[in-house]
């Protein structure tokens, strides 16, 4: 199984693909979302940047402002800082989204995962590893800040681990796609996406429009009501 938790794995990764690639759906496909959630002028963070586009063209399409994009790899952080040094609106570091000292309790207007908490839980320790992910997440955001997951786990097996009551999250679903039968001879990137949502996290009627979606991922909208943690955790040191 590949190290996807150690920085040696991604940072041999990165130099092998240096290019940039959009893991589940880029900014087009998550802008009605991202309009909705997560103010233009939010202190944002973004964790397990990889090579997105994402943060780019939230800034250039969408207006954000402020975007803190960090990653486990000191290869693809250097990589996306040389990439970006024209926009003053995106930020890079390298941190351990698993473990986040460097950043002060409440620090954070809103918190964006697509993929990284995929990728943990595709690791050795999984499930300890995610919930220090999503306790540093929970840690760092404001009361009323918003973490928004997007990923391909279904709620089934994502829905447990945000609904813990120790985070004491509202949690909201979007799933977004392409439309089957439709537009069959273009590609999937020349589709524009469709978002489903909100849909019902507590009935299993509400999943049935997910079977009309080809490249369907799943977007977990969580609004933080108060200070929690399932873990001991660590604590913030800076900003």
């Amino acid at each position: 199984m590949p190290a996807y938790g150690e920085a040696a794995y991604w940072d041999q990764r990165y130099q092998r693909e240096p290019t940039c690639f959009d893991w589940y759906q880029g900014f087009s496909g998550l802008e009605p979302v991202l309009k909705q959630h997560v103010p233009k002028t939010a202190n944002i963070l973004h964790v397990g940047v990889g090579t997105s586009q994402l943060q780019a063209d939230m800034v250039q399409q969408g207006g954000y402002q402020s975007i803190l994009n960090t990653d486990i790899s000191s290869v693809v952080v250097r990589h996306m800082q040389d990439l970006h040094k024209a926009m003053p609106q995106l930020q890079y570091r390298v941190a351990d989204a698993r473990s986040m000292p460097e950043f002060k309790d409440g620090a954070f207007d809103a918190v964006i995962d697509k993929g990284t908490l995929d990728a943990v839980l595709c690791g050795e320790h999984a499930g300890d590893n995610a919930t220090s992910m999503l306790d540093e997440c929970s840690r760092v955001l404001r009361p009323g800040g918003v973490l928004v997951v997007v990923t391909y786990g279904e709620p089934c097996s994502r829905l447990p681990l945000l609904l813990q009551p120790c985070y004491g999250w509202r949690v909201t679903l979007y799933v977004t796609g392409n439309q089957l039968g439709k537009h069959l001879h273009m590609f999937p990137t020349q589709l524009s996406p469709v978002i489903h949502g909100p849909v019902d996290t507590h009935s299993l009627e509400s999943y049935d429009a997910f079977s009309a979606l080809d490249h369907a991922h799943f977007v977990y909208v969580c609004i933080k009501h108060e200070l929690g943690s399932c873990s001991n955790g660590s604590s913030s040191t800076a900003v």
